[in-house]
């Protein structure tokens, strides 16, 4: 039996462009014990191989792109079927995800619309969005994490560009990422028989996906968004101060 890791990046591994402290010694150690590590991200504004190569960067581990599960590819699964001419309020990993999968991306007249974290957003970009929406494009949301932790703070993510989509045109988006459907189907196609560990610093994403799978089970991590773990909902199985101690309580 393996063990199966799915870690959160933002906040458990890194901040930003600063790793977090033990993140790669603590990375290496699961490699090294034969984990199957899977780095899963609510980010989209990147692909999959620019994720994979951040990892490299900033934390000093070899991270491939086939490791990185993230809300931009369970988007695209979502309308693969149908293959939607597409509109991307959102950055690079979206678009680079639809291409993938043969689903054309255009800049009008769409049959869907897609987003997530656009950090050159327009306002002729953002009314392009709610307009179609209203028309009745299909709405597919990468993720709706309102705030993602950076080196300075939390900066709006993803879900602050999604509510003003929605209040515009008046409609809810399907969301893909953590912790929703779209995202647990498509990590179980990466796991492997054995006991599933999520380990995250989000109650409402990371805690959240482990608490909608019967066996699976979770470590919140106090590196990125909470504080005061006792308030947390729903409760994680483990507390962890960073991602070492996170890993040294699972191997153990």
């Amino acid at each position: 039996m393996t063990i199966n890791l799915i870690c959160d990046l933002d906040g458990v591994v890194y901040r930003g462009s600063t790793p977090i402290a033990g993140s790669r010694e603590a990375l290496e150690t699961a490699a090294s014990a034969g984990v199957n590590l899977l780095f899963c991200t609510n980010n989209s504004s990147r692909t999959r191989e620019q994720v994979a190569a951040k990892v490299g960067d900033v934390v000093g581990f070899a991270a491939t792109a086939e490791q990185i599960v993230g809300s931009a590819e369970a988007a695209a699964l979502l309308l693969v079927s149908s293959k939607p001419t597409t509109f991307v309020l959102g950055g690079e990993g979206v678009v680079a995800e639809l291409e993938r999968v043969d689903i054309e991306v255009v800049t009008e007249n769409a049959e869907a619309v897609v987003v997530g974290l656009d950090v050159d957003l327009t306002y002729h970009r953002l009314r392009t969005a709610a307009e179609l929406v209203a028309q009745g494009a299909r709405f597919v949301a990468t993720n709706n994490d309102t705030t993602y932790p950076a080196e300075h703070g939390l900066w709006p993510g993803a879900g602050s560009i999604l509510a003003a989509v929605e209040a515009a045109s008046g409609r809810k988006a399907e969301v893909a990422g953590k912790p929703y459907p779209p995202m647990r189907d498509l990590l179980r196609t990466k796991l492997l028989p054995g006991p599933v560990w999520v380990i995250g610093d989000r109650p409402d994403t990371d805690l959240a996906l482990a608490a909608a799978e019967p066996d699976w089970q979770s470590v919140l991590v106090l590196t990125g968004v909470v504080s005061d773990p006792a308030r947390a909902l729903p409760q994680p199985d483990i507390v962890a101060d960073d991602l070492a101690q996170a890993l040294q309580s699972i191997l153990a």
